[in-house]
């Protein structure tokens, strides 16, 4: 007995000296850079990880201390020393960036917090849009320069903190293998913990605060009974039996108030406290980026690039006349060619810009005519506002506004954001002649438009358009065309695994058939004998069953 308790001490020993190491202090830092590495370290084909926080006031996005990992096997690996040393400083210093500029700023734009997926984004694509603020510190074409040629974006939003985890791999990185379900669900993964460990910070502090106060208020109730007792010390408040029994109904009526203060209006209460608190924090931010992210402006454009772009615009504007010339012969159809005018802007000034290449222009624009075709439907009751009349339905004022309002809100959520297609809905919606017959004459004349533009601007040295015409895949994967045969190798496989199910299926069936239909000239087992056990107590010959 006495060999199995000391077994049984040194084991309690060994448990308290475990428990006492986990409970060991580590800075936030160590915390932090610990989870941030062991998800780069894990995820396939990462070389270098960072976290960007969103500052209290929201107009800033920062990179906490910790909050960022490069792998040495990828700087090692660099061709020369400068390469090495870029590549470190890189992963050493971040200089803040406001939303929608620079890598870390665009990418938190366009993903949202409240979604569950991965958002890829190539870096050299990002290079080329002379819409994203690349910002004064050139981070992104540094990380270019490395070899760095894909980034993944994963959001998070916890308690007060929300911000986002960039996974960076290589330019020669298998995208499939990238986008892999299980890749990407280990980077979601991945985040949560990331932005747990960030944003438990707060809470931990606040847990820490709490307990100070307590232990403070317990020590104040200590003194006040050792001032007004005849007890010489805590030893003695404690053997008095009357002063420990007035502490514990201390104690007991302040846990009752606790849980009166937990009760459902108590939880309302706090709830509609919190979401005006919330507002008011937005409403107070507000101001703050009223003075703008003092970025640089968009840099002006050579002589060269500004006489090419005006050849270009007027002769791909004069065909486009030539056309709404023929077109406008039929007043039916209201043809207007003006309305590419913005267009042309972007195709020849901002020629590498998404929002200019043939997918954008012929869906955007398909999109905000049926939209605005749709809107039109609605009875206005012959009045422009209301008030100012007794007409039935919505006035055309508020059909113009939602008009707009839906296509432009449908481009985004689509992906076909085309800025000059947005008038189209409002066209739509206001003018009654402009028919489906219009809606052809538009597509006709987007094909014009960017055949036209295609022979002009790749004439230019400096300029290529289209950059993607539809834009579906990726450059390592194939692009579209492998993105097609990979959708139809995969539609392929689904349909002969339905094609074995159905299979296996009806031939589960028709056994199962067979078994319960028996054929005419079968008996059954129980019927071999001149008795079946269906007499009870009666003799019942087989011969007298009608099956």
């Amino acid at each position: 007995w006495s060999d199995q308790r000391a077994s049984i001490v040194a084991l309690q020993q060994e448990q308290s000296r475990d428990a006492a190491r986990r409970t060991r202090q580590h800075s936030d830092e160590e915390k932090l850079a610990q989870c941030v590495a062991e998800a780069g370290l894990n995820a396939f084909g990462c070389v270098f990880v960072e976290m960007w926080a969103m500052t209290s006031d929201g107009t800033r996005l920062n990179r906490p201390a910790g909050g960022h990992w490069m792998d040495p096997s990828f700087a090692g690996s660099l061709p020369s020393e400068d390469f090495i040393d870029k590549a470190w400083e890189l992963d050493r210093i971040a200089e803040d960036c406001p939303p929608g500029a620079d890598l870390a700023g665009t990418v938190a734009e366009e993903t949202n917090a409240g979604t569950r997926y991965v958002h890829w984004r190539q870096i050299r694509g990002m290079l080329a849009d002379p819409f994203i603020q690349k910002g004064t510190s050139r981070r992104m074409e540094r990380i270019f320069e490395l070899g760095i040629g894909y980034v993944a974006a994963v959001p998070f939003s916890f308690q007060d903190h929300s911000g986002l985890v960039l996974y960076y791999s290589r330019s020669t990185a298998d995208h499939e293998q990238l986008r892999a379900a299980a890749n990407e669900k280990y980077l979601m993964s991945s985040t949560d913990v990331i932005g747990a460990v960030f944003a438990v910070r707060k809470a931990r502090e606040e847990c820490a605060r709490r307990r100070k106060a307590m232990f403070k208020g317990a020590m104040t109730k200590v003194r006040k009974e050792l001032l007004s007792s005849k007890q010489l010390g805590i030893a003695g408040i404690v053997m008095d039996q009357g002063v420990m029994t007035k502490l514990k109904e201390l104690k007991a009526k302040e846990i009752a108030e606790m849980e009166r203060a937990d009760g459902c209006c108590a939880i309302l209460a706090k709830k509609a406290f919190k979401v005006g608190q919330y507002a008011v924090k937005r409403v107070i931010n507000s101001p703050r980026k009223w003075s703008g992210a003092k970025l640089h402006a968009m840099p002006q454009q050579s002589f060269s690039d500004c006489l090419f772009a005006f050849t270009g615009a007027f002769l791909t504007m004069l065909t486009i006349l030539k056309v709404a010339k023929v077109f406008q012969a039929h007043e039916k159809f209201g043809f207007n060619g003006g309305w590419y005018s913005s267009t042309l802007c972007i195709t020849y000034a901002l020629t590498p810009a998404p929002v200019g290449q043939p997918r954008q222009i012929f869906a955007a624009h398909l999109w905000n005519m049926l939209v605005g075709m749709a809107i039109r439907l609605i009875p206005d009751g012959d009045v422009y506002d209301f008030m100012e009349g007794l007409g039935y339905g919505l006035p055309m004022m508020w059909k113009l506004s939602l008009a707009c309002a839906l296509g432009l809100s449908g481009q985004a959520y689509l992906g076909i954001i085309h800025p000059p297609a947005t008038g189209l809905s409002m066209a739509f919606t206001s003018q009654s002649h402009l028919s489906w017959g219009t809606v052809a004459y538009v597509m006709l004349t987007d094909v014009i438009l960017v055949a036209v533009s295609v022979l002009l601007a790749n004439l230019s040295e400096k300029k290529q358009y289209p950059m993607f015409w539809l834009g579906l895949g990726w450059a390592g994967s194939g692009g579209t065309t492998g993105y097609i045969r990979k959708s139809v190798r995969k539609v392929q496989r689904g349909t002969l695994q339905l094609k074995d199910k159905v299979q296996t299926s009806y031939g589960t069936l028709g056994e199962a058939i067979r078994k319960s239909v028996r054929k005419p000239n079968q008996r059954p087992d129980w019927e071999s004998s001149e008795q079946t056990p269906l007499s009870s107590g009666t003799n019942v010959k087989s011969d007298d069953l009608v099956v």
